[in-house]
């Protein structure tokens, strides 16, 4: 049975794609253009494309931040300071407090049944702890880690050996990794050698990795 449940933030608790629509519709507004829904798909185009490159070490998180709103406004022939819609977005970002269906109420469960909690994240730290304060749910971790704060991204071995260096009486066979991504949480899982639960919103199945996969996040508290 788990003791120990690493979660991550985005998609799994909190409702990341509804925080980057609106954040990113008030970043182009704030530059005087009309939004169309069009434009985030082409930016979420090159922010995936980013990440994945992030992901395997090939380009620093730096990187990331400082140009992909710089590139995106290349494709509308508008030239921006990438590192300046970066900060007006994090700002956006950071008042987008919504929570995944039925995920204050499983934590609390959890916390119930003597679980520990913490989240295993990759992003900024400031913005993400301003979104669990906002949500209501940063006390119910026992500890938060954040890829800005630990020095690498899931899913390296690293980030998670940081974990595990920083949990008390920390028991690898009692610890479940638990997110909706394959390349970051669940490989994160698999190169750490502890178990995963894949969530996944819709009703859809996939062939992956994960020691579990659920549909609804109440489907932790029986595992």
């Amino acid at each position: 049975m788990y003791q120990t449940y690493l979660i991550d933030i985005d998609n799994t608790i909190l409702d990341f794609d509804a925080a980057e629509e609106r954040s990113f519709q008030n970043v182009i507004e704030s530059y005087c253009l009309p939004f169309e829904r069009s434009m985030l798909d082409e930016y979420k185009k090159i922010n995936n494309n980013l990440w994945n490159l992030l992901e395997q070490e090939k380009i620093s998180r730096e990187e990331v931040f400082h140009t992909r709103f710089s590139l995106y406004f290349q494709t509308l022939k508008k030239e921006v300071d990438g590192i300046e819609a970066e900060s007006r977005y994090r700002s956006f970002l950071g008042n987008s407090p919504e929570l995944i269906p039925h995920a204050e109420d499983t934590l609390l469960q959890l916390k119930s049944m003597g679980k520990k909690l913490y989240t295993a994240s990759n992003g900024v730290y400031s913005t993400q702890i301003t979104r669990l304060k906002q949500a209501g749910i940063y006390d119910l971790f026992d500890g938060m880690f954040i890829s800005e704060k630990v020095g690498n991204e899931k899913p390296s071995y690293h980030f998670f050996r940081h974990c595990f260096d920083h949990i008390p009486d920390f028991r690898q066979e009692e610890t479940i990794m638990v997110g909706d991504s394959l390349s970051s949480d669940i490989q994160g899982a698999v190169n750490a050698g502890i178990d995963s639960c894949l969530f996944i919103r819709t009703d859809s199945s996939v062939e992956s990795a994960a020691t579990h996969t659920i549909h609804d996040l109440t489907q932790l508290l029986s595992l």
